[in-house]
């Protein structure tokens, strides 16, 4: 066979050929998995075994390229919706307190005027206890008339079926003028805690403005 023949071109060039090429790479992955009984899979594709387990994707050479996450369980889905509710209902506090606090800044120029309708709003209702007040002062003395007579006619052995009605009527106007008057007060407290609040939050938002400069000290 001649140096130069086409057999022995073929057999130089077969030769000279890197080592990898005659093996080209297939590019090709493994999926590793363990499945709930603690059974490990190897293969092309994930064993179906594997539904519920976290999945590793290596290469053929043995190096890690990946790794498929487990899909979430019901009890961390559960816990998942569960904190997603609470971030919505902080997030939607937030918004509610931000509304809050620009009609708050809105409505008062300086503190005094807080305490301005706060005192108006409580003498409002001192004057409806008041008037309650008096109208119990009257059916208090005209229940201690009717009990007086009614005593003197036990006495003499003539009751009076209208004075024992009456007598019960007043005692049950009396009981809800009582439980007006004691309804006024508890609006008054609630008045007093709800401006309280209101003063409190009030200096700290103007305390977080920035401060305004006097005309003389801003620059031209």
């Amino acid at each position: 066979m001649s140096r130069n023949s086409p057999v022995s071109l073929l057999l130089v060039l077969a030769l000279c050929l890197p080592a990898s090429g005659a093996f080209a790479e297939t590019g090709q992955t493994i999926k590793k998995c363990k499945d709930t009984t603690g059974r490990w899979h190897y293969g092309d594709t994930a064993a179906e075994e594997c539904a519920k387990s976290k999945i590793t994707v290596i290469s053929d050479e043995g190096t890690t390229k990946k790794v498929i996450a487990a899909p979430p369980t019901a009890q961390e889905l559960k816990e998942r919706e569960a904190r997603k509710e609470i971030e919505e209902a902080e997030h939607q506090k937030a918004a509610d307190q931000a509304k809050k606090d620009a009609l708050l800044l809105s409505t008062y120029g300086v503190e005094d005027d807080i305490n301005y309708i706060r005192d108006r709003k409580i003498a409002l209702i001192e004057s409806s206890i008041k008037a309650s007040e008096e109208t119990l002062k009257s059916l208090r003395a005209a229940l201690t008339r009717m009990e007086a007579q009614a005593a003197d006619d036990e006495k003499g052995g003539k009751v009076d079926p209208s004075t024992t009605k009456n007598i019960e009527q007043t005692r049950k106007q009396i009981a809800r003028h009582e439980s007006v008057v004691a309804d006024k007060r508890g609006e008054q407290e609630a008045l007093r805690k709800q401006y309280a609040a209101e003063l409190e939050r009030y200096r700290e938002l103007k305390k977080s403005q920035p401060s305004k400069l006097p005309a003389a000290a801003k620059k031209p």
